[in-house]
């Protein structure tokens, strides 16, 4: 196709946090002042939402059809129309309701089920496409709702994230001992851990110009660190490649971005890792703010909410201060501070980083109209693929016969979820006869889909929580509660520093192959791992495939 030039603005918003609906975040964050309080529930400092319950919805789907509401009423966008599409990020969506049905799941603890049911609310002409990505849902959100934009797939696409607290979510992330034992403080040399808090928000990706002040999502990107499945980077290269690409995707430099907003969740080797990347993207001398010091680390909502955020400081030219930073002792300096910061520039970079090894970073731009230079003339290959072959056997005694048949010795491939050994014995056979050969690694990618996201893993860390075990949650157990971890793992494994998205959905629409042509065609990617994989309880299904540039073309 002829290079095209796309303008993606964003639209009518709205949120949900621990300091009320948009204009109380707005103005209580305006005032210094957060919404982190003790909880006698959760036995720690968080930030909880008040939530109007719909009847015959959850918390979840009722927080997340209050904001899409809110969206269509200040837009009149129809969610009926062919031209719209709905796109949901969540960490965790219903798992609260799964503490009653380990032995007998409802539909309801699936997120595509969860998220039909708000689609059905709207009367939604297209199938929801669900995101969860750990902690980037939201951030990746972005980046696909751009993708899907720029492709002509849709006119508008609404993005909406959110996530909710529970026993099952709190005792998993204190069983990694990284819960602050007071409101989190990002950045500052006191800061003992993060604290967790719940959102919801929404909001409109269009290709028409609108009246929410011209800011634009101009670029984004997604990489993995390629290195630890629970723990970032050392070096920060995953999150610095994702800055790169999302500003060369924009077409800004680092002149015109005005302040960043990281992840900053308070944790000492995220807070390193994003100093040493954004020194390395030669942004450590602009404004730098972290925000979960007013709302907590709201999981699949964080990026959506700090994206909305984001672009309230930009039309202002103010920055929030970073609630609760006094002095800081990052390996690399950043310009950091308590009070509100002056923004000089037109555009400026939201990132996000995860379980999995996952980041992602997008930049939002109010400068002169560029557009986003559309082209897919690359051509696409299928250079092989595999079916993990059903047994009748019980699926630790084939998946471990599977294994050893590789000749394999890899120890930590016994301490893994169970869809994660079976996407690495399919891995491993898919690559055997055709592999990454001289592909760099940031331009390696793997997109995955499954309909029960990482339920199997759920149902273990829900038994455990259930319980009450007096040693708590295992955190081996709770980081396989991700669904993106798998792929995260085989990035380990493969050296994979590219996108890594993991949708959910009812049935296999072809949604992952769908995305991984497309990063290929735009010149985002050589080669990509593509395709389903699931598994719940004894029944899987692994069908995957490599496809690479085709270079005949």
């Amino acid at each position: 196709m002829a290079d095209k030039r796309v303008d993606i603005y964003l639209g009518a918003s709205a949120m949900r946090t621990a300091l009320g609906n948009s204009s109380e975040t707005l103005s209580a964050m305006r005032r210094g002042e957060g919404g982190l309080r003790y909880s006698e529930e959760f036995g720690m400092y968080a930030g909880t939402a008040k939530v109007t319950l719909l009847e015959g919805f959850s918390r979840f789907e009722s927080l997340l059809i209050e904001q899409i509401a809110e969206v269509v009423n200040q837009s009149g966008i129809s969610l009926e129309s062919d031209d719209v599409q709905l796109i949901i990020s969540t960490t965790k969506g219903n798992i609260e309701l799964l503490a009653d049905c380990c032995d007998n799941l409802s539909e309801r603890v699936f997120l595509y089920s969860s998220a039909e049911r708000v689609a059905d609310y709207f009367h939604c002409k297209k199938s929801p496409i669900i995101i969860s990505n750990a902690c980037i849902s939201g951030v990746s959100a972005f980046v696909i709702a751009r993708e899907q934009l720029c492709n002509g797939r849709c006119k508008h696409a609404i993005v909406a994230g959110c996530d909710t607290l529970c026993e099952f979510i709190t005792s998993g992330f204190a069983s990694f001992k990284s819960i602050s034992d007071a409101p989190c403080k990002p950045y500052d040399t006191q800061r003992n851990g993060l604290t967790l808090g719940e959102a919801a928000a929404a909001v409109l990706l269009t290709t028409e110009p609108t009246a929410e002040g011209g800011v634009r999502v101009a670029g984004g990107a997604i990489s993995n660190d390629a290195n630890h499945i629970s723990g970032p980077s050392r070096t920060g290269d995953g999150l610095y490649y994702a800055i790169r690409n999302a500003m060369q995707e924009a077409g800004v430099s680092r002149e015109n971005i005005g302040f960043v907003n990281t992840h900053g969740t308070a944790t000492r080797y995220n807070d390193e890792m994003e100093s040493k990347a954004v020194a390395w993207a030669e942004l450590d001398k602009k404004p730098l703010v972290s925000l979960k010091g007013y709302i907590g680390h709201t999981l699949g909502a964080a990026g959506v909410v700090e994206t909305i955020l984001c672009a309230e400081q930009l039309k202002s030219g103010a920055i929030f201060g970073t609630k609760n930073f006094s002095s800081s002792d990052t390996p690399h300096a950043l310009q950091i501070s308590a009070e509100s910061q002056v923004s000089e520039g037109c555009a400026c970079v939201k990132t996000a980083s995860g379980f999995g090894g996952c980041n992602a970073a997008i930049v939002l731009d109010m400068g002169e109209q560029k557009g986003n230079i559309h082209t897919s003339t690359r051509k696409v290959r299928v250079a092989a693929e595999y079916t993990l072959p059903t047994s009748e056997q019980p699926f630790a005694e084939y998946i471990r016969a599977e294994f050893k048949a590789l000749g394999e010795s890899n120890m930590k491939f016994y301490k893994m979820s169970d869809m994660c050994k079976a996407l690495y014995v399919s891995v491993e056979h898919l690559l055997s006869t055709e592999g990454f050969e001289e592909t760099e690694p940031e331009r390696r990618a793997i997109i995955l889909a499954n309909s029960s996201a990482s339920l199997d893993a759920d149902i273990a860390h829900q038994r455990i929580v259930n319980r009450h075990l007096a040693e708590g949650a295992s955190p081996a157990t709770f980081v396989y509660t991700l669904a993106n971890v798998a792929a995260g793992e085989m990035a380990i494994r493969h050296k994979m520093q590219g996108d890594n998205t993991f949708f959910v959905e009812r049935e296999n629409s072809g949604l992952a192959e769908q995305y991984a042509r497309s990063l290929i065609e735009n010149n985002r990617a050589d080669a990509v791992i593509c395709g389903w994989c699931d598994l719940l309880a004894e029944s899987w299904k692994v069908e995957i495939k490599l496809l690479k540039t085709d270079n005949n073309h």
